[in-house]
């Protein structure tokens, strides 16, 4: 057996030439092709068709090492989409307007003419006006600490016969018309003076024979 160049082990003694070089058939024997199938060394080891692929350099760029100038296409896969946004929520519905009272007209108004709110006015609505400090009475006169907190005076509007009435209150505050004590309900109308605490007040009617909201 010898070797040829190319590292092939054949018999001289059956071939002129390496029959697994390049060479498709046997030029020296009986004439007969033959096939290309790996030769067998003298150990029976299969002898590659071409020269054994040379050992990888330092310089050989392995995919996916560190230094790899071209990187595997599945190390390469492009970054995901991000997920759709989410629809933003439903703005709340706004609750149901509150059924807003019913308007009430006005049918006068008070006026302070002395005492700690002297040029302001209090309206005055049909039937019963409470007159007192706090800010629940209809009428409230905070800045005069002579009055008595509820109820120290009532100011009503009769609607039938458009008339005003002022009446004493439940408090332990007294109430003063033309200077006189009132000790029980009496008419009134824009002449007259009313004096509870250190106020004086004066009637302006707007509801009168003349007019009137029905």
């Amino acid at each position: 057996m010898i070797q040829c160049k190319d590292g092939h082990f054949y018999d001289p003694a059956k071939h002129s030439a390496c029959p697994w070089c390049v060479q498709p058939f046997d030029v020296a024997g009986e004439g007969k092709t033959t096939p290309l199938r790996p030769p067998i060394d003298d150990q029976g080891k299969t002898t590659p068709l071409r020269n054994p692929v040379a050992a990888l350099s330092e310089d050989t760029n392995v995919p996916g090492s560190e230094d790899a100038k071209t990187q595997p296409l599945y190390l390469n896969r492009p970054p995901a989409a991000p997920p759709p946004a989410a629809a933003p929520a439903p703005a709340p519905a706004p609750p149901p307007a509150a059924a807003s009272a019913p308007l009430e007209p006005v049918v006068g108004w008070l006026v302070a003419i002395e005492g700690p709110e002297r040029g302001r006015d209090y309206r005055l609505r049909a039937e019963r006006n409470f007159l007192g400090r706090a800010v629940e009475n209809d009428i409230s006169i905070a800045s005069d600490p002579r009055i008595s907190r509820n109820r120290h005076a009532i100011i009503t509007f009769e609607p039938r016969k458009r008339t005003f009435y002022l009446s004493p209150g439940d408090a332990s505050g007294l109430v003063y018309l033309n200077d006189d004590l009132l000790d029980k309900t009496t008419a009134i109308g824009p002449a007259d003076r009313i004096e509870v605490g250190d106020t004086t007040l004066r009637l302006v009617p707007f509801v009168t024979a003349e007019f009137s909201w029905s």
